[in-house]
């Protein structure tokens, strides 16, 4: 496959095959090179794949405000905000609409950012990859092109995967593969993702990739506060996001019961054994955009009760809540034994276990959440359903340094978390108690559910159990004391918020959880269909094509 280079500046892959269509001219045009004279040195090509995980932190969580990640935090009640920036507050919005998809609607950016960035880098790395392999072609020493093929594999899966995660249908763009692929469904997107997950895997494993020029991988690449990345780090990681992957491309229930949990089980359990930071700075191009505008205030970012009203341990106020009107929903006070909530039985003693609740305010160390000062609550006070008196506060530190630190990846309270819901799954509740117990016991303060063996039993507590989840029935809502699915539900949402890509919403898409009418997926955008001459397609909203039945929680 002939492609011109300049290619990977266009936005989607059937834009890109525009510009192979100059290859077939019999005139060469100096200043339009094609991939073997603008890739000719060794280090074009090492260049080339270097940048490819700073891409994925971009294109994922880090690099835009108007990406995916803010819908997904809105939609699974991660996040709220009633702004219009960034198409927030109509996906925020209940009940839910459509995904709009056509020319000239106000969310296109959004919907396109995440398509565009991930293709460009699955091209750009392929096209890297192609000349890697051409006969002759070498960086420097065999385990020197091992471990650039590892990372480069490794690479164009993590594109491919997180695709795959977010939207209906992408193109597999991989070595070998047709100039313009057409577009396949989530499912073949991510059978090709694993496989580019497997030979990276294969190839670091290899131990001519430890002779000269080969592991570790230099710290530049990954960015991590740990430097450079030895070979058995490196395959933990690729092991770490195959669980990962292989759990949250399902869109149902029953896809997600269908998982093959032996593998992800294994796969987290040989996957990281310690939290993954990167090393940020905006000066570098290492971000996370979305703090800056998180900690402004309530226009931005606050908690809404929908899920963290699980934590109340009275029980009555969050039932309360939930059987009034949508847009008459009041904030309560919510009073738990979890400790990354602040403690105390009024506003003015939780605002002082929150370091007083003022904006800017470092919250004391395993406390995840403020109960804010009134000053600050805004216009948003005057209630509905999107409204509470908290929010998210563990990253204030991170924020107030300007961004420049380390910032969380990849953390073990996720790998804890799939090694559970696998153990659930099949029936070892004793390794998945174990694994609910890291941070329940520890982090959390609360019972253990060591000793549960069934999903009957619920949770310890009594009438202070958490999580105390909403159940639906003839029109209006009781709550009960979870069980130790539940339990492996609140702890990945407690410790997971606002670090991972989709951190909430692909869990809850697959487990059911997400209101109704959600978006299960996003479409691929209008003018890349444009250019396949496909027509466009919305996603999502109740009763319609691609949004979720009521959830798990009658919401």
């Amino acid at each position: 496959m002939r492609l011109h280079f300049r290619s990977v500046l266009f936005a989607g892959v059937a834009t890109l095959s525009l510009a192979a269509c100059s290859t077939d001219l019999a005139v060469t045009n100096p200043n339009n090179a094609d991939i073997t004279r603008a890739l000719a040195r060794p280090s074009d090509v090492e260049n080339l794949l270097a940048g490819g995980f700073n891409q994925v932190v971009n294109n994922t969580t880090g690099g835009a405000s108007d990406n995916l990640n803010n819908s997904f935090q809105v939609m699974s009640h991660e996040n709220y905000t009633g702004l219009a920036n960034f198409n927030m507050g109509p996906r925020a919005g209940l009940p839910r609409t459509p995904i709009l998809n056509f020319p000239n609607n106000p969310g296109s950016a959004s919907v396109s950012n995440d398509f565009n960035g991930l293709s460009r880098l699955a091209r750009s790395t392929t096209i890297a990859l192609e000349r890697l392999a051409t006969t002759g072609f070498t960086l420097g020493t065999p385990a020197q092109d091992l471990r650039a093929r590892a990372y480069g594999r490794f690479i164009l899966g993590l594109a491919l995967g997180n695709l795959a995660l977010s939207y209906d249908s992408a193109a597999v763009v991989v070595p070998g593969a047709d100039a313009v692929p057409a577009l396949v469904g989530y499912d073949s997107v991510m059978k090709a993702a694993i496989k580019q997950l497997d030979d990276a895997l294969a190839d670091a494993s290899n131990s001519a990739a430890g002779g000269a020029g080969g592991f570790p991988l230099p710290a530049s690449w990954l960015n991590l506060s740990t430097g450079n990345v030895t070979a058995d780090l490196f395959q933990r990681i690729i092991r770490s996001y195959r669980a990962r992957f292989r759990a949250e491309v399902a869109r149902t229930p029953a896809e997600r019961q269908a998982v093959n949990w032996g593998q992800v089980i294994s796969d987290a359990q040989n996957g990281i054994t310690a939290d993954l930071n990167i090393a940020m700075n905006p000066a570098t191009g290492w971000t996370q955009t979305w703090v800056a505008q998180h900690y402004t205030g309530t226009n931005w970012h606050v908690m809404t009760p929908m899920i963290i009203g699980m934590a109340d341990s009275t029980g009555a106020q969050y039932q309360t809540w939930l059987n009034q009107p949508l847009l008459n929903r009041q904030p309560f006070l919510i009073r738990t034994p979890d400790r990354r909530f602040p403690a105390g039985n009024d506003r003015a003693a939780q605002q002082a276990a929150s370091n007083g609740g003022a904006l800017g305010a470092v919250l004391p160390t395993g406390v995840y959440f403020r109960n804010r000062v009134i000053a600050n609550d805004g216009a948003a006070a005057d209630g509905t359903w999107g409204f509470s008196w908290y929010d998210h506060s563990r990253f204030q530190a991170f924020q107030n340094a300007a961004r420049i630190g380390t910032f969380p990846h990849m953390v073990m309270p996720e790998m804890w978390g799939l090694i559970a819901e696998g153990a659930i799954r099949t029936g070892n509740f004793a390794l998945a108690a174990e694994m609910i117990n890291n941070t329940r016991v520890s982090r959390g303060g609360l019972p253990s559910v060591a000793g549960i063996t069934d999903l009957n039993t619920p949770v310890a507590g009594g009438s202070s159990c958490v999580p105390r989840i909403p159940v639906f029935s003839g029109g209006n809502f009781t709550t009960r004391c979870g069980n130790i699915l539940e339990a492996m539900k609140w702890e990945k949402r407690m410790e997971m918020a606002y670090i991972s890509y989709g951190a909430w919403y692909f869990d809850m898409r697959g487990w059911g959880d997400l209101p109704e009418g959600t978006p299960i997926h996003f479409p691929v955008p209008w003018q890349e269909r444009d250019v396949r001459v496909q027509p466009f397609n919305n996603m999502g909203g109740v009763g319609q094509p691609g949004g979720s039945q009521r959830g798990t929680y009658g919401f």
